[in-house]
C-alpha cells in the first residue's frame, strides 16, 4: 500500500492504494531548475514571434485596450501587464489612451476583491477599466458573419481601439483544444450568440476526444478567423507549472506566438502514461472553482481511462455548480444527466434558448457511456452531483473501495492529481493515443 497528494482545496488529501493496482501517477513535468521569472518576461517581450517588440509597433495617439482572463485562469495578470505598460510608458502612450478590459465571454463580472487581488487597484484607478456584463447588448458591435456564418458581435471599445493586446495563459482546452492566443478575443470580448455558435461547433459536429489537445478543430479554426477579422495585434500568453511559476512566456503574433507556446505546453502538461487504467482518480485542480470549470477536467480524465471503466472525480465546487456563470446553471442541471441525441434534438428544434449552457451537458453526454463517476465533493450537495449523472460519495477511500467492487480486486488505478491542466498520453501507437469515441 502507498500513499499519494491529491490536490484539494487549501491542504489538499492524501489516498492509498494497493501497490499491486497502481499503474501510474500523471502530474504535469516538473523542472528541476525553476527560470529565472524577471529574464524570461524580458527575453519574451525583447524577442516577440511573428511581430515587432510591442514599444515599436505602438503609437501614442493609438486609442490601446489590453485584454485580461478572468479568476478561472491562474495568469500572473498583474505582474505581466505592469511589463505591457512599461513599455507601453517608454513608446510615449499616455494612460487616458489605455483602457483595460476584463475578457469574461459568458463569465460572471468580478467582484471588487477579486480585482484587488488579481490585478491590483493601483492600476485600476490609473486607467479605463471594463468589467462588462455581456447580457448587456448594447456593449456589442456587430461585425458581419464569417465564412461559416456564425455572428460576429464584439465589444465596441475593442473594434475602435487602434492597437489590441491580450494577456492569457496556455492550458488545454475542451473546445479550443488549448487556451490561450485567439480565446480572448472569441469567446473573451463577444456576445452570447457569437460564443454559443463557436462552441456548438465543439459540442456536435467533432466529437470532444478529437478537439482537447489539438490546435487543428473546428472551433479554434472558426475562433482564429473571428480573431483576425477583429484584429488582435500583440498576445502575451503563459506556460506555467502547477506552483504558478512561469516556464515560458510567448509574446507576438496571435497564432504563431501560441504555437510556439503550445509545444512548449505539450512537453509539461502531457504526461505519458504506460497504458490506459481500469480506474481513474481525477482531481479537478486547478479547474475546481464549479462545474461550469469542472466540465474540463471531467473530459480530461478520459485520456487515461480505458473504456467501461470508473472515473472518481474529486473535486472542490466552492462555488457549486455553475457559480462562475449562474445564468447556465438552470441549463445544466435539466440536461446534465441527459442522453446526448435527446439535448441535440432540443437544440435543434429551439427549444433550448441557452445554447452556451447546453455546451457543459453535450460535453458529458458525448463520452458518458465511456464511463461510471464517482463524485466526491464538498461544494456539490447530492442532488447536485445528481444532475450531471454522476454518483455521489463521501470520501474517496469510499469511492474506490465502490469502483473496486464494480470492477474487481484486480482492477489498475491511475491518478491525475492536477487534471484541470493535464492530458495525459499513452506510451503506444499513434492510432491509440486518444481513448475510443463512442
Amino acid at each position: 500500500m502507498s500513499r499519494y497528494m491529491l490536490p484539494y482545496g487549501d491542504k489538499g488529501m492524501e489516498i492509498d492504494v494497493p501497490d499491486k493496482n497502481f499503474l501510474y501517477y500523471a502530474e504535469p513535468v516538473t523542472s528541476r531548475e525553476i527560470p529565472d521569472q524577471d529574464r524570461i518576461i524580458t527575453e519574451a517581450f525583447g524577442h516577440p514571434i511573428g511581430t515587432g517588440r510591442l514599444e515599436d509597433m505602438v503609437c501614442p495617439e493609438q486609442e490601446i485596450v489590453i485584454l485580461l482572463d478572468d479568476i478561472t485562469r491562474p495568469t500572473p495578470k498583474r505582474i505581466l501587464l505592469q511589463e505591457v505598460l512599461r513599455r507601453l510608458e517608454h513608446a510615449g502612450v499616455p494612460d487616458s489612451r489605455i483602457t483595460l478590459i476584463m475578457a469574461l465571454g459568458t463569465h460572471r463580472i468580478l467582484t471588487e476583491d477579486e480585482i484587488e487581488t488579481h490585478i491590483g487597484m493601483d492600476i485600476i484607478k490609473r486607467f479605463r477599466f471594463l468589467n462588462l456584463d455581456y447580457k448587456d447588448s448594447s456593449v456589442f458591435v456587430d461585425l458581419g458573419r464569417s465564412r461559416n456564418g456564425t455572428p460576429i458581435q464584439v465589444y465596441r471599445q475593442v473594434v475602435e481601439a487602434g492597437f489590441k493586446i491580450a494577456i492569457g495563459n496556455i492550458v488545454p482546452h475542451i473546445a479550443a483544444g488549448w487556451g490561450g492566443g485567439c480565446k480572448m478575443i472569441q469567446p473573451g470580448v463577444c456576445s452570447e450568440r457569437t460564443t454559443e455558435i463557436t462552441h456548438l461547433m465543439a459540442c456536435t459536429l467533432q466529437n470532444v476526444l478529437e478537439s482537447c489537445g489539438t490546435t487543428d478543430n473546428l472551433c479554434r479554426r472558426e475562433m482564429e478567423e473571428i480573431t483576425a477579422m477583429v484584429g488582435l495585434d500583440f498576445i502575451v500568453n503563459t506556460v506555467m507549472d502547477e506552483d504558478k511559476h512561469i516556464l515560458g512566456l510567448f509574446c507576438g503574433h496571435f497564432v504563431e506566438a501560441h504555437r510556439a507556446g503550445v509545444l512548449l505546453a505539450e512537453q509539461v502538461m502531457c504526461p505519458v502514461i504506460p497504458r490506459r487504467a481500469d480506474i481513474v482518480i481525477a482531481s479537478a485542480a486547478p479547474a475546481d472553482i464549479d462545474f461550469w470549470q469542472g466540465c474540463k477536467p471531467y473530459i480530461f480524465s478520459h485520456f487515461g481511462l480505458r473504456d467501461n471503466g470508473v472515473i472518481i472525480f474529486v473535486i472542490r465546487g466552492k462555488e457549486g455548480l455553475c457559480g462562475n456563470a449562474p445564468q447556465h446553471e438552470a441549463t445544466l442541471r435539466r440536461y446534465g444527466s441527459t442522453d446526448f441525441t435527446k439535448i441535440k434534438q432540443e437544440v435543434d428544434a429551439g427549444r433550448i434558448t441557452d445554447l452556451v449552457g447546453a455546451n457543459v451537458p453535450l460535453f458529458i453526454a458525448s463520452v458518458r457511456e465511456r464511463a461510471t463517476v464517482l463524485c466526491v465533493s464538498e461544494g456539490f450537495s447530492e442532488q447536485d452531483i445528481r444532475d450531471i449523472g454522476f454518483i455521489p460519495c463521501n470520501t474517496v477511500e469510499a469511492a474506490l473501495d465502490q469502483a473496486f467492487g464494480y470492477l474487481g480486486a484486480e482492477a489498475s488505478v491511475g491518478i491525475i492529481p492536477f487534471c484541470g491542466e493535464t492530458l495525459v498520453r499513452c506510451a503506444c501507437s499513434t492510432e491509440q493515443q486518444r481513448p475510443a469515441k463512442q
